[in-house]
């Protein structure tokens, strides 16, 4: 992985835009199928809520629903889906040190309002599930009723082949599922703006 990023950090050196863009282009899919995905640590916690925040926006904008978390004038923060409950998923961890190194893995995030994290940041995800289908595009997704009476969302999935699916539970297998479905969503058209992001998230 770090020799992924130091090669591809040696091209871009003292490259100029239009250079920086050709190769972003062309090494876009080296950058998104490293084999570990982003997990959240003090250092990079802010990069994260960026980088949830434009993967939330390229869905919103393809549905023509954009809604950009970055300019609400509340403020955002990373959203758990897991609340911070070992003994709600002993079954699936042998150990809690597991348990956190999943839940801080980006399948397990999202960015929502503050007000929300802090009213349901701290229920199980059966309760917060029911609330999510009022949030942003990605936490709707987890609900079923997303797939209900949604003719332009429920094409864009078939256009796509994203692997969206709403879960009654979230347990250790379905919390894979995110973490892929994002690195597939920003690699839609080469976004360059997410290559970039990635970069910042491993060097």
């Amino acid at each position: 992985m770090e020799n992924t990023i130091y090669n591809l950090c040696k091209k871009i050196r003292n490259a100029d835009v239009n250079n920086l863009k050709e190769i972003l282009e062309t090494n876009s899919n080296s950058i998104l199928e490293l084999e570990n995905s982003p997990t959240l640590n003090r250092s990079n916690k802010n990069a994260i809520k960026v980088l949830l925040s434009l993967i939330t926006e390229l869905v919103a904008k393809e549905i023509n629903e954009s809604d950009y978390m970055l300019n609400k004038e509340e403020e955002i923060e990373i959203e758990h889906i897991w609340s911070n409950h070992y003994e709600e998923h002993v079954n699936e961890f042998e150990n809690i040190d597991d348990f956190v190194l999943a839940r801080n893995n980006i399948g397990d995030l999202l960015v929502l309002p503050r007000s929300f994290n802090r009213s349901y940041g701290d229920k199980s995800y059966s309760e917060k599930v029911k609330q999510y289908f009022s949030q942003n595009i990605l936490a709707q997704t987890l609900n079923k009723q997303k797939y209900e009476n949604n003719p332009t969302f429920l094409k864009f999935v078939r256009d796509t082949g994203l692997p969206f699916c709403s879960y009654e539970n979230f347990t250790k297998c379905e919390r894979k599922a995110p973490k892929f479905i994002y690195g597939d969503i920003s690699s839609l058209k080469n976004n360059d703006s997410i290559s970039l992001f990635f970069i910042v998230l491993y060097f």
